[in-house]
């Protein structure tokens, strides 16, 4: 259902590719949920609203194409006055509302707004959530206990992790979104999650019985990409020794990620597309079109619609990618879930190398809290990792932290490694010690180095 506006000044919401392709998608994921959904542009014209929706009052407007939402969700012949839903045409992003300027006394029941931004990057139209998803979808999907708390319900969707409000926004879009067919596109910088949010928009959506398949697009190379993803036919290039299934077919049924999407060239680029379009794969050396069920989540840590204006993504495939998107915040602009975090890190790790469970002071917690954390999510859990191997005693203390805060992620990594070989072969070159009485060119011939090498080692660990 279109908008209108009264100067007939203002551009309608579907005359915009990337607006009129979002709505579309919304009509499909809202149609038949129970929670009411609905977009409205700046002059408060209903552009669609789920049928859930609307109110007796609404109904009769709806078919006219010119409700206004006071009208048909507030019980209003006027304007409501200040709407605090179009803060997210003031400041672009997603704004918690409680609206209670309904006209016969009640609210009109507005839970969130989201921006939707049209090609420009101006904010166009607004997607308005009137209640929270329910609880019983995400328990039954997921197996949530019933007698679970409701905060702790709140603080994990899956294996997502957050109480802030932006993960809360998050969640409440994952549950929308993962009752759709549409293609997702999830941003996000390196380290946030974004493999975790689609696994979980599997996990909810009707194709969780069947495979969710992962792809990282940019570790392939373009010829081996596609016969990865759609399969080939014997003999069709050298190696090719027998016919082999793509995993668009393997995912056939369920969800397949393309993660890094960026990364991809436009010759597969123009491959994809024609995925998309007609839901078929041919194998490479094939001729024979395969069909295939297949829902589409794609992720990237670039900024697809920049590379789309600089012609290094082709903007038909973004427009297809991005019917659904999703935006995941850094670790820095949500400093409120690193204790959270933390708190589960610490758990998983303990018990994963068999230790006993560690306590964290607050101290160490200020300063986890207040730590760049350029890698995210991940980096986190990677510390949280190296300090409870390396570390003795009930506590994680203050500088068995900090010391690493001003790391990066991969260095990080790489000191896990480093002191585990170095643990591991400390170890090793004591024992041969121990056996051969102390004797080291006896000890060097046991472990297979030379006595130069042995005596090396030595000085290194403190061992002389």
């Amino acid at each position: 259902m279109a908008g209108s506006h009264a100067d007939g000044a203002v551009q309608s919401p579907f005359d915009d590719p990337i607006i009129a392709a979002r709505i579309e998608a919304i009509r499909q994921l809202a149609g038949g949920v129970s929670d009411r959904v609905a977009v409205m542009d700046r002059d408060f014209n209903v552009v669609y609203a789920n049928s859930a929706a609307w109110t007796d009052h609404g109904a009769d407007k709806a078919e006219s194409h010119h409700a206004k939402c006071y009208e048909a969700f507030a019980h209003r012949s006027d304007p409501c006055g200040t709407c605090p839903a179009t803060k997210v045409f003031e400041s672009p992003g997603v704004q918690s509302v409680s609206c209670t300027a309904g006209g016969d006394g009640a609210a009109c029941g507005m839970h969130q707004a989201f921006p939707l931004v049209a090609s420009d990057g101006q904010v166009a139209s607004m997607l308005v959530l009137f209640t929270p998803p329910s609880q019983t979808s995400h328990r039954q999907a997921l197996q949530v206990p019933d007698d679970l708390p409701a905060p702790m319900v709140r603080e994990h969707l899956g294996d997502l992790i957050g109480r802030s409000a932006a993960m809360q926004q998050l969640f409440d879009m994952i549950a929308l979104v993962a009752e759709s067919q549409a293609t997702v596109l999830i941003q996000g910088e390196s380290g946030t999650g974004k493999e975790l949010v689609a696994k979980t928009i599997h996990r909810l959506s009707d194709r969780r019985e069947k495979p969710f398949v992962v792809v990282d697009c940019g570790s392939l190379p373009e010829t081996l990409l596609e016969s990865e993803l759609f399969g080939h036919m014997k003999g069709s290039f050298t190696g090719a020794t027998a016919n082999k299934r793509g995993l668009f077919e393997e995912a056939d049924g369920g969800t397949i990620f393309l993660d890094e999407i960026a990364d991809t060239t436009p010759t597969f680029q123009a491959k994809l597309l024609r995925v998309l379009q007609e839901g078929e794969v041919k194998r490479v050396g094939g001729n024979q079109p395969i069909k295939v069920d297949v829902r589409v989540v794609s992720a990237t840590n670039k900024d697809l619609s920049e590379l789309v204006k600089a012609k290094a993504f082709r903007q038909d495939l973004y427009y297809r990618l991005a019917v659904l998107p999703l935006s995941l915040p850094p670790l820095r602009e949500r400093r409120e879930d690193i204790p959270l975090l933390v708190e589960y890190f610490v758990v998983a790790a303990c018990k994963r190398h068999r230790q006993s469970p560690r306590a964290v002071s607050s101290d160490v917690m200020h300063a986890l809290s207040e730590a760049a954390w350029p890698g995210n999510v991940r980096e986190l859990q990677h510390y949280i990792e190296r300090a409870v191997v390396t570390t003795t005693g009930p506590d994680l203390t203050c500088g068995d932290i900090v010391a690493l805060g001003s790391k990066a992620p991969e260095e990080g990594l790489r000191m896990v490694v480093r002191d585990a070989v170095s643990h591991t072969e400390r170890t090793r070159i004591v024992e041969a010690l121990r056996k051969t009485g102390g004797n080291r060119l006896r000890a060097a011939k046991m472990l297979k180095i030379s006595r130069a090498g042995l005596y090396n080692k030595l000085r290194e660990y403190g061992l002389q």
